[in-house]
């Protein structure tokens, strides 16, 4: 998402460059809106074309988890689960950006909601075939989709009254309204980008001049000028509509008097769209291989049958080194909690190009950042590193047949086995039942076991054992109490069938 943001607001800044530099004093005043109009589609739609190459939306679907249930913590009699929720830098930042979002979304539906109100309840009129809002007051004239809110307490002669109402006329037959929503939606999403809002005026604008120039025509002399100078004394604006009083009065009226730019600039201006185009694309284009391209050289050197990466926020730092020897040296900080799942990618034809042709598998393991010291980051982020290139997908994406389905132990699936009444129950009985060992206490033994077991068709439980445990005592008392409490499951479901599930839990043992 971030970089969708980053790459589309490149355009952006280009597009108000672009206008502020050669279409602001122009007088094709259509011909500059539809220009902002499609200089604004390609910023926004083209980041969305394949905004990270192929390599890098790799989906691995054989994932190995290392912990699928929650943590259970004994010490003390008491027992407890941990769900600490960590974000990283990149997770912080998006829910900053989303928070700010949602906040400019709901000030723009309550302000078309108050409008839409406003235009139940008040009395209309009709002229010159439109509806009429009469505000008395409320509101100053201003063209809203197909209605414009007329303020009736200005004190207006007849001829003066017909000039701003065809100069809003003007606003609803040019369907000025749909630009103005694309570009306040466009607002809330960003938010951040000085260049969102030069476009938004420039554009808000443009429509100014047009409508001034069909008003304008009404009359041969200086009344609508002067008119526009009476309302320099009570301008105001309307975010999601368009009056009268809207933009600089004096850049219009110098509009209004500028003579017509010379036709063989239409010519310049028909082709200024196209080249602002190709230049948004290109910059764009350039962008998104940049942000694609940051590898280290290093990497084309690591060989072997497996290649072992270690993904960190959004960087994976690749070793042909095992893991086991990788961290020797580290076995205090339990470096099985460190690691929140495995990711091996067998294919050749999904690995990224970076990878050498010798190298046989991916073995990419997602560490668990909060849990790392400060020494293990540093000897990981010695490695040479990559963007992060995989995706993770919920679930499977390959096809079972029924044999497989019926007899096959899955791990990860659709919808997986959950503890009848909820883990929540589960934990309390367990809590009831678990105690820690005498002895343990008194040996001063602390440590996880891991309890795996698989959750049959009918809810029952087999295959139950301990794959790590620190000590017989602890690895004992975690099975009596699991194969006494954990009896009554809701069977896993894997493309629309009752399927077995193979799952771990760690009992944290800590005095």
């Amino acid at each position: 998402m971030l970089s969708y943001l980053f790459i589309s607001s490149i355009g952006l800044t280009l597009l108000a460059l672009f206008y502020l530099i050669f279409l602001k004093r122009e007088t094709f005043f259509q011909l500059n809106r539809f220009t902002i109009l499609i200089g604004v589609m390609i910023s926004i739609l083209f980041p969305l074309l394949n905004i990270l190459p192929e390599e890098q939306q790799t989906v691995i679907a054989n994932t190995i988890p290392v912990i699928t249930l929650p943590v259970l913590q004994v010490g003390d009699l008491s027992l407890s689960t941990t769900s600490a929720v960590t974000l990283s830098d990149h997770e912080i930042a998006l829910l900053f950006y989303a928070s700010v979002v949602f906040l400019f979304t709901i000030k723009f539906t309550l302000s078309n909601l108050k409008l839409w109100k406003f235009i139940v309840r008040n009395p209309k009129e009709k002229r010159l075939n439109k509806q009429l809002i009469i505000t008395n007051g409320q509101y100053p004239t201003f063209a809203y989709l197909g209605y414009i809110f007329w303020d009736n307490s200005r004190k207006l002669s007849k001829h003066e009254a017909d000039l701003i109402l065809h100069h809003e006329i003007a606003h609803v037959k040019d369907f000025h309204f749909i630009d103005i929503f694309i570009m306040e939606l466009l607002k809330c999403i960003f938010w951040f980008h000085p260049a969102i809002y030069i476009i938004d005026a420039a554009l808000r604008t443009q429509h100014e001049y047009i409508a001034d120039q069909k008003a304008n025509q009404m009359t041969n002399d200086s009344s609508y000028r002067q008119l526009m100078v009476r309302s320099l004394f009570d301008e105001l604006s309307i975010s999601v509509g368009h009056g009268f009083q809207f933009s600089t009065i004096k850049s219009r009226i110098n509009m209004l008097k500028q003579q017509r730019s010379a036709q063989w600039k239409r010519v310049h201006s028909i082709f200024s769209i196209f080249f602002l185009s190709s230049i948004i694309v290109l910059a764009q284009a350039c962008v998104k291989d940049g942000l694609t391209t940051d590898v280290d050289p290093r990497i084309k050197d690591l060989q072997g049958d497996i290649v072992f990466g270690y993904a960190i926020d959004n960087e994976i730092y690749w070793t042909s080194e095992n893991m086991k020897t990788f961290f020797q040296g580290y076995e205090s900080e339990q470096t099985t909690d460190l690691i929140k799942q495995l990711e091996a990618v067998k294919d050749k034809n999904l690995f990224p190009s970076y990878i050498s042709e010798n190298v046989n598998n991916l073995l990419i393991a997602d560490m668990d950042k909060d849990k790392l010291s400060e020494k293990l980051i540093q000897k990981i982020k010695a490695l040479p590193s990559s963007r992060r290139f995989t995706t993770i997908k919920e679930g499977s994406s390959e096809t079972y047949t029924d044999e497989q389905l019926k007899n096959d132990v899955f791990e990860v699936v659709d919808q997986p086995a959950i503890y009848k009444g909820g883990m929540q129950k589960l934990y309390a009985q367990l809590a009831k039942e678990i105690s820690y060992p005498t002895k343990a206490k008194e040996l001063n033994i602390e440590g996880k076991v891991y309890i795996q077991f698989t959750v049959n068709q009918d809810g029952s439980l087999t295959d139950m054992k301990a794959l790590k445990s620190p000590d017989y005592l602890l690895e004992e008392e975690a099975l009596r109490a699991a194969q006494k409490v954990m009896t009554d499951w809701q069977p896993a479901e894997h493309q629309g069938q009752t399927v077995k599930q193979r799952l771990v839990m760690p009992i944290s043992f800590k005095l």
